[in-house]
Order: C-alpha cells, then structure tokens, then sequence
C-alpha cells in the first residue's frame, strides 16, 4: 500500500507502557539514533508467529484465551446457520419468505410486512438486515443514505472459493491484503479452502478486468471456479435508527473490508441495541443516543481506512495517483494527521462515543509506521529518553517476543485437532 513491493503488519496485539513511555515511542527513539527493524516487528510476537506458521494459542489455553490475542477466519454461511439453530433451540420463530409489503401507520412507524407465503407479520420493533437493498429502512422509510465514495474510491468486488491442496501444511494464520493496480486482493485461509477476493474502483477497473486480476492472482487453480461479482454501497445511513426500525449490517452501511469491520458493526449493533433496548415511550430517546453512537463508529472508521490510501507513496497508476493526491479527504482525519506530524497518537485523539472503539492509538500507530507517516521531527518526550534504554527495551522485548514463539503450536496441527474433536 505505500509502496510497490513494501509490506507491513496490523498485529491484535495491545503494547504497554514501560516507564511511562509508549512502545512506539521508544521504538521511535531508538530508530532515530540507528535501530533497525519494523515497529510491529520490533514490539509484537504476532508477526514472527505468522511468519512461522503458528497457532495463537495452545490446546490448554481456555477457550478466547491464548499467546496473543487473536480473531477468527471462519465460514460464513456455516456460522450463519448455526445462530439460525441456537435461535430456534431459545425459541425464535423461523420464517423464510419474501417481503412484498411495508405498512405504515399515521405516524410513520411499520406496523406490519406482508409477505408471500405467511401473510401480514405484526411487529413493534423491526430489525433491518435485508442487505443493501435497506427494505425497511431506506425504501419504506426513505431514511436518505450517506456516501462514502469521496473518501473510498473502491466500489466493487470479485471473489472466489480455492480449495487447498491435499497436503498443504504451511496455513497462514493471518489475512493477508495485497495491493493490486486499482484496488487491493484478500486472502483469508480456512481448514480446507481459502477465500480470496479482488476489492477495486469501477472507475479505474471493469468487471472483466477486475476478474482476471483475481484469477491471475490464484494461478493455475483458478480453472473451472465460479466468480462472485458484488456490487458494494459505501457509505452509512443518516440514521441507523429510524420510527420503530433498526437497520443491521449493510442495510445500515458498509465500509470496504480492508480491516474485516462488517461483522464487527453488527456485533456492535446487537450490543447497543441490548443496551438500549425501548418501550414504545422510550422509542424516540433511543434511537437518538443509538444514532449518535452508530455514526461515530462509522465514521471513526472511514477515517481509519482512508488512511491506508492517501498516506500512498504510490504513483504508478491513476488508482493510485488518485489516492495520493487524495481530494476529499475527512476533516476529521485531516485534523487528525496533521497532529501527528506533531506527536504521536494517543486515546485522547480518538473521538469515542463508546469504551469499545473500532481502532485504538495503538491500531493508528501500527498504520502511521507501516505507511512510513510517523512525525519526520524529534519529538519533546524524546529529550526525556535515555537511548540506551530504548534500544535495551527493545532487546528485552525481542527475547519475550523468542520466548512466547516458542511455545507455540503448529497451525495446522492446532486446526487438525479442532477438525478431529467435531
């Protein structure tokens, strides 16, 4: 992304403070007076663990707990179905159909969708999650939506199921992103088959072209797999929240997946709407305080993508001139950039509605020193230092970084015993 043939990592990991330092900032210090090594190298065991093929955690770690903290690359569609039958087993009712109706009453809430098969369904509280088409939200309450396209260029997506050869052991642990000449390419690993998909700008790329991309990148066995073209809605709602509808996942918004953020904002959705859970009396506040929350999370992450591309050094295509001469971009992350070109980030820079942000300091510091954006001037606190002890930190670190990789189990072997246990 800043670079052709430059990479860098966006490790999970949280960092501590070490007398009252910030890792980055002492990583800092000690490039400054000849360190050598990437920052997320240097303070974090998740990119030598990948690197080596390693499990995040081992088989007596209790279950979320590991070496390092991780996520999960999963199958959708086999998660969907299991939420669909724990629901059922607490007692949802299950209806599959197609909604041909939306009824309003006079104050413009939904009293009820008819549908094909099952008639009129009453409800006092809707959940929009018809996808992009917003069914409830965007077209029966015409809530106006809020494009992101000045910000994001890419628009469009491509993508295709791999299956994994039989005897492959070597299992990245990690997605990988990889930028491409008008977009950018994931690959995201399961047990048995690996998901890859060609992120792009319509207006740099078409279909057909956006397509041989992808299967360029998967070679040989790219023959005979089917291509899933999907148009993509960037950009939020004004309102999550709308009367007695509450949008979920892409009826509400979608940012481009860059960082894996669309399960995150439904999971985020469930929870504030769990904790803001109405009566009818109660409906109006709400909706208010959940909009407010809602927005600032998109938002916050608009601003955290649009950084991997207008911090660009790259030039050698109009995709990418574009994002480096970037025209539009937020003035929140404008104001925000221009602070750290000053002084690094901290919490105090992050525009929280939530104690659950979407991105820390440490993910934006993580970002600023892959894209080579850290502050080009000493920094005050760096008069405070002792260099020694900055570069004898990192020493240290760099021995609990061998240690924890040590103990570290083998991907596939990890994944072999999941599979084996059902």
């Amino acid at each position: 992304f800043r670079a052709k043939g430059d990479t860098f990592w966006h490790p999970f990991s949280q960092l501590s403070r070490v007398n009252n330092f910030d890792m980055v900032n002492l990583w800092l210090g000690a490039q400054r007076s000849g360190y050598k090594g990437g920052y997320a190298e240097a303070v974090a065991q998740d990119p030598a663990m990948c690197l080596k093929f390693l499990a995040p955690k081992r088989e007596e770690d209790q279950p979320y707990d590991g070496l390092v903290n991780y996520a999960y690359h999963i199958d959708t569609i086999k998660l969907g179905r299991y939420l669909r039958d724990r629901a059922k087993e607490r007692g949802v009712i299950h209806m599959v159909d197609l909604v041909t109706n939306t009824n309003q009453n006079e104050n413009g809430n939904i009293t009820h969708v008819s549908t094909r098969e099952h008639g009129d369904i009453d409800g006092d509280l809707f959940i929009d999650c018809t996808g992009f088409r917003s069914l409830l939200l965007g077209n029966a309450l015409g809530e106006p939506f809020r494009s992101f396209n000045d910000a994001l260029f890419n628009d469009s997506a491509v993508a295709m199921r791999v299956t994994n050869p039989a005897d492959q052991r070597d299992i990245r642990p990690y997605t990988t992103c990889s930028a491409q000449d008008a977009g950018w390419i994931w690959n995201i690993p399961l047990y048995r088959r690996t998901g890859v998909g060609h992120v792009y700008s319509s207006a740099h790329m078409d279909k057909d072209g956006a397509e041989q991309t992808l299967r360029d990148y998967v070679g040989p066995a790219n023959e005979g797999l089917e291509a899933n073209h999907i148009p993509m809605r960037i950009g939020r709602s004004e309102r999550a929240w709308v009367k007695n509808v509450v949008s979920l996942g892409l009826s509400g918004g979608f940012i481009e997946p860059l960082e894996s953020t669309g399960i995150y904002l439904v999971e985020l959705g469930l929870v504030m709407l769990r904790d803001y859970f109405p009566t009818k009396s109660t409906m109006a506040t709400f909706a208010k305080r959940y909009n407010r929350h809602m927005a600032s999370f998109y938002d916050e992450i608009r601003d955290f993508i649009t950084m991997h591309y207008c911090l660009t050094d790259r030039t050698d295509t109009e995709y990418w001139r574009l994002c480096h001469d970037h025209p539009a971009i937020p003035d929140s992350l404008t104001e925000k950039l221009e602070l750290w070109q000053a002084r690094l980030p901290t919490e105090n820079d992050l525009d929280y509605t939530s104690d659950v942000p979407a991105f820390s300091s440490v993910s934006y510091n993580y970002i600023l020193a892959g894209m080579d954006h850290l502050p080009p001037n000493p920094l005050p606190t760096e008069s405070m230092q002792d260099l020694n002890f900055a570069r004898a930190v990192l020493e240290d670190r760099a021995k609990s970084i061998a240690d924890i990789v040590a103990q570290a189990p083998y991907h596939m072997d990890m994944l072999d015993r999941i599979h084996s246990s059902g």
